[in-house]
């Protein structure tokens, strides 16, 4: 079952968390789940190419996260 949240950068320890209801949940690279774009939902990789992090839209499309964006995201 696909769980809704929120992924935001924590610049304490300088690193992405995911929120779903009262629980954070650690990123990793290679991790997949479905990040929200315009009302869609798109299946991502997370990844992290040296302090730069980014996921990959349905191994084609890859786009640099922001680290003051908030995203809706879906996990398993």
């Amino acid at each position: 079952m696909m769980r809704r949240g929120i992924m935001f950068f924590d610049p304490e320890k300088q690193d992405w968390k995911i929120w779903i209801g009262q629980q954070e949940y650690e990123t990793f690279t290679g991790m997949t789940f479905e990040i929200r774009i315009q009302n869609r939902y798109y299946e991502a990789c997370f990844e992290k190419d040296y302090h730069e992090w980014f996921v990959t839209l349905e191994d084609d499309v890859a786009f640099t996260l922001r680290m003051v964006e908030v995203y809706k995201v879906r996990i398993l």
